[in-house]
């Protein structure tokens, strides 16, 4: 049986397990609060369990991601792909081919930036530049905020669509 003692640190007091065996290995951390893609995808109807599976150990063995697998063989859209993620993150869906896109602030990210990381600012919003993300991992993230001196938000969109909107910018469509 553990016993926690409550420790003062500066002003905040944390809980610290005073009482565990040693030679026991400490518990899981839970790295995340966010639901897993795939258990998503599941709940939506989307994808089977089976083909999950599948997917998973294809990602595990070539060392690609579980949405890029799914896309390769078709067994989701890219769109759902998209909503998943931005579900997955706690961020809003935006579609590129409606959105309000303004060149000026695409302008604000380096093109091959913005093509490397699938990222395009597409409007600022109040004090906010809104930049719609094909996927918002962690590296991205911290990418976009080193190279944006902005407070940004961030939306979620097909790759596909990120990639579109950069050839039309660039080609001056």
């Amino acid at each position: 049986m553990s016993s926690r003692r409550i420790v003062p640190i500066l002003t905040t007091e944390v809980a610290i397990d005073t009482h565990r065996d040693p030679l026991q290995p400490p518990p899981p951390v839970l790295l995340t609060d966010r639901p897993l893609l795939g258990s998503i995808l599941l709940e939506r109807g989307l994808l089977d369990s089976g083909r999950l599976a599948e997917a998973l150990a294809e990602g595990q063995a070539t060392h690609r991601r579980l949405g890029d697998v799914l896309l390769g063989h078709a067994w989701i859209y890219e769109q759902e792909l998209a909503r998943a993620l931005a579900y997955q993150y706690g961020l809003e869906y935006v579609d590129l081919e409606t959105a309000y896109r303004n060149p000026r602030d695409a302008g604000l990210l380096d093109p091959q930036v913005g093509r490397r990381c699938r990222a395009l600012p597409i409007c600022f919003s109040g004090d906010e530049l809104v930049v719609a993300v094909g996927d918002p991992a962690p590296a991205v993230v911290d990418e976009l905020q080193a190279r944006l001196p902005y407070a940004l938000r961030l939306v979620v969109s097909e790759p596909s669509l990120v990639e579109s909107a950069w050839d039309d910018l660039l080609n001056g469509r």
